[in-house]
């Protein structure tokens, strides 16, 4: 895709901030132009020391509506505090791997807010901890900040994730001086107390519509309690995280909320009377349109219970011992409304599945069964071959999926007109040809993941040229790629986020860092790793 000349000028913008005058910033760039422009600058590390007092007396404006920053340590507290004054009229501020800033830098920025509708402040993983497992990188965010903090007729979404400094202080801050908060998203922050829960409950009450609550632990049946007492209204509630919850807890919850959404696909103590307690309530059940169960709970659903499903849309069944039977059951009740199904990691099931799937389920989108290798899926080929079924195909997942055919592969790429992502991942028979075809067929790919596959640079060139929404590829490591993909990226796909190459030694460090800095966003490239899940 040809650069446009919007982009073109922004990027020129950029060179040359420092010698512009106002009067042609006002006169020539629209207030979204402007956001885009200091988000690009931002994402590319350009707020030096010499062009930081540019951005911001040209950009940090009061018309300003919208700022995200991502992975940029140039945003520190200093520049929040300008940020503050001058724009005190935000709608949606996000921080993505902000390092530098801290509760005093997000204080000034806070307090002179007045219009602010969504707020995302995320945290980052500082790599494998001699466990062998993520750990969270030390943050000087506690949510002391949370105080100066007070829109609460106008905050409406917030999302706060990977802060291991987080306090409750910080999130009985956050939730007392906005009580209108109607979607909290409070992920991988330390141990969420009875009495904390029950404090966001009463303080956000009725106004609450979603809560997610993933990957925090030590989540017990009273924290759902509070729910049922203060938050009548809420529609879609994620707890996927272990913890000592029952199916008597959730049964509350299903009865006293207006559930529609529902997520406990890592309740691990979840036991077969709990979960049918949970499903017991026939008239609160039938509301539930997404599902997502846990390993220990999949294998439960009964066919009373799926009669009780009538408005499911999403199910996920992912990581348990669900059977053909079953997955039979649920094609012949849900299939024919599923918009989204998930068996990802089922071990026992065969291709009599796919043939379920086939036949019953003609209306999906989303359709992800990564890491079934005892499966050819061959029984997916009637799905594909159909063009209404094969057009509303836009996600498919078959990562790890070491037995996928061949002539499935071949059927997707030429009949998925509107597939957006697709994993294939280690399938031993993804090649230059499949490439092709998906380069011919599927125009609105965005994401692509093919790692651990044998395409060389003539196929992946297909897919470069024909694909320019391409936003994520994974290739870590196909040993036959060289700089020439690389450069076509460069060139070809501005819109890239985020490349995996891994340790591929086709490709070079230079033409790594041209993929880098030719995005309209910084890309995020991993050169180094060599392993594929």
């Amino acid at each position: 895709m040809v650069l446009t000349l919007s982009d073109i000028c922004l990027r020129c913008v950029a060179g040359n901030l420092p010698h512009l005058k106002a009067s042609k910033m006002s006169r020539y760039l629209t207030v979204v132009q402007r956001e885009i422009l200091l988000e690009r600058m931002v994402s590319h590390c350009l707020l030096t020391d010499s062009v930081l007092p540019s951005v911001t007396y040209f950009l940090f404006r009061e018309e300003l509506s919208r700022v995200c920053f991502k992975k940029c340590d140039q945003i520190t507290d200093d520049v929040l505090s300008i940020l503050g004054k001058g724009c005190p009229n935000l709608t949606s501020i996000s921080f993505v791997k902000c390092p530098s800033i801290t509760d005093r830098g997000l204080s000034s920025l806070f307090k002179t807010q007045t219009r602010l509708v969504e707020l995302e402040v995320r945290g980052h993983y500082s790599g494998f901890s001699s466990s062998g497992i993520y750990s969270l990188e030390e943050e000087e965010i506690t949510g002391s900040c949370f105080s100066e903090l007070k829109v609460p007729e106008t905050l409406r979404t917030v999302h706060l994730c990977r802060m291991p400094t987080f306090t409750a202080d910080g999130v009985k801050a956050l939730v007392r001086n906005n009580s209108q908060i109607a979607n909290l998203k409070v992920t991988d922050i330390p141990s969420l107390t009875a009495d904390l829960m029950e404090f966001i409950a009463e303080s956000l009450g009725g106004h609450l519509i979603q809560l997610n609550l993933a990957r925090t632990n030590q989540m017990k049946t009273a924290h759902l309690l509070s729910l049922t007492r203060h938050c009548p209204n809420l529609e879609k509630l994620v707890i996927n995280t272990q913890g000592s919850m029952t199916g008597e807890g959730l049964k509350e919850v299903v009865e006293h909320c207006n559930i529609h959404g529902l997520d406990i696909s890592n309740l691990w103590a979840m036991e077969a009377a709990h979960f049918q307690a949970m499903m017991s309530v026939e008239e609160k059940v039938s509301r539930l349109r997404h599902l997502h169960l846990s390993t220990q709970s999949g294998h439960l659903i009964t066919n009373a219970m799926l009669s009780s499903l009538t408005d499911m849309r999403e199910l996920d069944l992912g990581g348990s011992r669900v059977t053909d039977e079953v997955v039979e059951q649920v094609c012949l009740k849900l299939g024919h409304q599923l918009d989204k199904l998930f068996l990802d990691v089922c071990r026992d099931l065969t291709d009599r599945s796919c043939g379920s799937i086939s036949k019953h389920c003609k209306k999906l989108s989303t359709l992800s069964m990564y890491c079934n290798e005892q499966l050819t899926f061959i029984g997916l080929i009637s799905l594909l071959s159909s063009q209404e079924t094969a057009d509303s195909l836009v996600k498919l997942n078959f990562r790890a999926c070491t037995q996928l055919d061949y002539a499935v592969l071949s059927t997707l790429a030429t009949t998925c007109s509107n597939l957006e992502h697709l994993d294939a991942t280690r399938c031993v028979g993804f090649d230059d040809s499949i490439l092709r075809c998906l380069g011919e067929t599927c125009r609105n790919l965005s994401v692509l993941h093919v790692s651990g596959t044998e395409i060389t640079d003539d196929g992946l060139l297909h897919v470069i040229y024909n694909c320019p929404l391409l936003r994520s590829l994974q290739v870590l490591p196909c040993a036959n790629l060289t700089d020439r993909s690389m450069n076509a990226l460069a060139q070809r796909c501005h819109n890239l986020e985020e490349v995996f190459v891994g340790a591929t030694p086709g490709i070079t460090p230079l033409a790594v860092k041209h993929v880098q800095d030719m995005g309209l966003r910084r890309v995020e490239v991993d050169a180094h790793s060599v392993h594929i899940y």
